[in-house]
């Protein structure tokens, strides 16, 4: 069954990623932007709403716990499995969550529904809009809705993929929802490429939203922190994250 599988590869990801050097897993190689742009990319991303004020989070709002239980539904596939493992190991080594497969989806705390595109929009369940369901399938693409309770602990998230899609699509779609549904909602094109951008396809996280992630899961940044101080907390840790590696001294022998 698919969930045997799922939790088998997200296993086979954690062992392989021990074994992986630092130095290889660190979102922060290669080029970064200035550490103000990146807090306030921070802010963009998990503080702004693209569907207005109303929409957007004024605490910090993240998943309690150590492990998330994650279900692939209706029409998902061995590809489709071998997407999400890939983007779960990338999302748990940033994130430090375990995350495992169940055969309950009920139960999840991540749903990823694969439906064909005429199904996107009859999603039905407790606390779900019907027109912000119509509004958000209206594309064709994929999208997520998670639930808090209360506004800094997220409790249930659904990710719901066009599977008519080519892979190539899904792939990228997958990576971003999943990332969002951990509490950075919000799209941007201000700093490109990222899966935050509708304007990028994309299988791996860039190094800048690596470090965003990264940053919201930092033990510093406490659910429930209002934006000002929770902007304060990026800072310093985003400064951490994006300080330039230290170079080895190389000493040699005198002859």
């Amino acid at each position: 069954m698919l969930y045997r599988r799922l939790r088998a590869l997200l296993l086979a990801a954690g062992l392989a990623a021990v074994a992986v050097p630092a130095a290889a897993q660190s979102p922060t190689d290669g080029p970064l932007p200035p550490v103000e742009d990146l807090v306030h990319y921070f802010d963009t991303i998990v503080f702004g709403s693209e569907f207005g004020p109303d929409y957007a989070s004024t605490v910090i709002a993240k998943w309690p716990g150590d492990t998330l239980t994650v279900s692939l539904e209706q029409r998902a596939t061995e590809k489709h499995l071998s997407f999400v493992s890939t983007h779960l190991a990338t999302l748990a080594r940033l994130t430090g969550k375990k995350f495992s497969g169940t055969k309950t989806p009920e139960s999840a705390a991540i749903r990823v529904l694969f439906l064909r595109r005429a199904e996107m929009a009859a999603i039905e369940g407790p606390n779900i809009d019907p027109r912000a369901i119509r509004e958000a399938a209206a594309a064709g693409g994929c999208y997520f809705m998670s639930w808090k309770q209360p506004e800094s602990r997220i409790v249930k998230a659904i990710v719901v993929v066009n599977v008519e899609r080519d892979p190539a699509l899904i792939n990228s779609c997958l990576l971003e929802e999943l990332t969002q549904s951990l509490g950075l909602p919000n799209d941007s094109d201000a700093m490109r490429p990222s899966i935050f951008s509708d304007r990028d396809n994309l299988y791996e996280l860039p190094p800048h939203d690596a470090i965003l992630v990264r940053t919201l899961y930092d033990p510093r940044m406490q659910a429930g922190l209002p934006r000002a101080e929770a902007l304060e907390v990026a800072r310093t840790i985003i400064s951490e994250l994006a300080r330039p590696a230290r170079q080895p001294t190389s000493r040699g022998r005198g002859g």
